[in-house]
């Protein structure tokens, strides 16, 4: 089986997410979301499950003898070369709640391995970030990460900071927390794509599910920024995203 290329990768995913984005946001202004709880305490609502129907179809159309994981569905053929990975709606919380922080992501993994992703943010200017590993392009343009300057002038981000403080890197975190940067919980894919744009200098965050973070590696490492991770299996669940100037002092608060 062919590895697609990455502008076949690109226009495929501009396309899909250009008509999911228009329901997306029609659901999110008249606050027609329908929400409830799963089985693991998350919130879910009609708008994840029609959104990932939609992608799913388009998939199998374009790409039937491909694999697909997503959120929401079930599994088909995880053994395949090439998988698709969703996240329909990644900051479910946000949108239920009428917050704008949330984004569709779409990934592309040949052997396994993140090649292709797409960050697609329906309430923000519907900006699409698409990624290779090599170059990340922001609505068609190339975007990267901005030099890191000083910590007291950084910027550091995390989804949930609650869960990190009981968690076992509860004590690495209070030590970085005493670096003279400033800290915020700007999650989720929007605080990645402040990343990516050089608005921050890093994200940690923790038990990731691989449509959370998968699709977000090829944007992450094309915009030029550097993953540390520091999960067990090293499937990137747990990781830091920040500017090379600052990976090794991450690699040693986190791993040694």
């Amino acid at each position: 089986m062919n590895k697609i290329s990455f502008p076949v990768f690109t226009e495929f995913v501009e396309k899909i997410t250009t008509e999911t984005s228009l329901s997306i946001n029609k659901c999110f202004d008249t606050n027609i979301v329908n929400k409830r709880k799963k089985c693991d305490g998350t919130i879910v609502t009609d708008v994840d499950l029609n959104t990932e129907h939609f992608i799913r179809e388009q998939i199998e159309l374009s790409y039937p003898s491909h694999g697909i994981v997503g959120e929401e569905l079930a599994n088909k053929e995880k053994s395949a070369e090439s998988i698709w990975i969703i996240d329909p709606i990644d900051g479910t919380f946000s949108f239920a709640r009428g917050i704008p922080l949330f984004g569709t992501l779409i990934g592309y993994l040949y052997n396994d391995y993140p090649a292709y992703g797409c960050m697609r943010l329906p309430k923000l200017g519907n900006d699409l970030l698409v990624g290779d590993n090599d170059s990340c392009l922001l609505n068609g343009i190339k975007t990267e990460c901005s030099p890191f300057v000083s910590w007291d002038e950084s910027l550091i981000l995390t989804t949930d900071e609650k869960s990190i403080s009981q968690s076992s890197i509860a004590s690495n975190w209070q030590r970085l927390k005493k670096r003279e940067a400033q800290f915020r919980t700007w999650g989720d894919c929007y605080g990645y794509y402040l990343l990516c744009t050089g608005k921050a200098d890093a994200m940690l965050d923790i038990d990731l599910k691989p449509f959370d973070i998968l699709p977000l590696i090829p944007i992450l490492k094309g915009a030029g920024l550097s993953i540390v991770d520091f999960s067990k299996k090293k499937d990137f669940t747990s990781i830091v995203a920040c500017k090379p100037e600052i990976e090794q002092e991450f690699a040693q608060l986190l791993i040694s």
